[in-house]
């Protein structure tokens, strides 16, 4: 699946077996909070594949967030809510498997690296929109889905944001991953190496904590989840925005790249910022 998604792209790859992977030396570059920072501000290539990373981690969290306060207003007993996640996360890897096997492959050959990558904005942006409008709305657009299963509108919110939650977790593991790695194919060994680990270190995990701080923040302004779902629904939207101009930016950046057929390489910053 690698090869051939890579190979779409001009660069001819060759698939390493098991065996070689595990005899193959292991390089890893750590580098201090401040030494990612300055890396990533030299290129405004892995700047973009930074917002791309935290944007999505920061918009899964404050949706995230929101659907457990719903399962567990529905489900009060926690071995009932422990069965229910416990479903959830079979269903995400369900949907993942079938997404992956069926339409990943195709849609990146197909299409653009631009359409690939924006995929997970799409799904993740309009599935939580649906999910916070019948939360703000249950009584319109989708009452329908009252009437016609005869679930309270707790049951449907909850279902919704499990709906949700499953889409976008699948879209992540097939979509956003395959683009992401894409995305490093023109850069070089080093520059690839180092911007992995500057991404990771400050895409990754300010973006995990960035959301929970959020929800930390309202959390402690509004005294509830539920009082603060409209100011979590208006940062959501301003996240996909942002997230959505990064991936078309980025994307334009890629395709100038992939016609050069050249390695694009990012010059270290100074030594001071390195020792961070």
């Amino acid at each position: 699946y690698w090869a051939r998604a890579f190979q779409q792209f001009g660069h001819n790859v060759r698939v390493i077996s098991p065996l070689e992977r595990q005899s193959a030396p292991k390089e890893k570059i750590r580098m201090s909070m401040r030494a990612n920072f300055g890396y990533l501000a030299r290129s405004k290539y892995l700047l973009c594949i930074a917002i791309i990373v935290f944007a999505y981690n920061v918009a899964i969290n404050l949706v995230e967030v929101v659907w457990k306060d719903q399962i567990k207003a529905l489900y009060p007993n926690p071995s009932d809510y422990n069965t229910y996640m416990g479903q959830i996360i079979f269903a995400m890897a369900a949907v993942a498997s079938l997404t992956g096997l069926l339409t990943t492959t195709k849609v990146i050959q197909r299409y653009s690296w631009t359409v690939s990558a924006l995929i997970t904005p799409v799904i993740v942006g309009i599935s939580g929109v649906l999910f916070f409008q019948f939360i703000f709305f249950p009584d319109q657009g989708l009452s329908w889905i009252l009437g016609f299963t005869h679930m309270t509108p707790l049951m449907v919110c909850a279902t919704l944001g499990s709906i949700q939650n499953c889409m976008s977790r699948a879209s992540k593991y097939t979509f956003f991953d395959a683009t992401k790695e894409i995305a490093f194919i023109p850069l070089s060994s080093e520059s690839k190496l180092k911007g992995k680990a500057a991404i990771d270190g400050v895409g990754s995990r300010i973006g995990k904590s960035g959301g929970s701080a959020i929800h930390q923040g309202l959390i402690l302004i509004f005294s509830s989840v539920a009082s603060s779902i409209p100011y979590v629904a208006g940062i959501f939207l301003l996240i996909i925005l942002v997230w959505t101009l990064a991936t078309i930016a980025l994307g334009k950046q890629f395709d100038q790249l992939v016609a050069q057929k050249t390695k694009f390489d990012i010059p270290d910053p100074v030594d001071p910022i390195l020792s961070g």
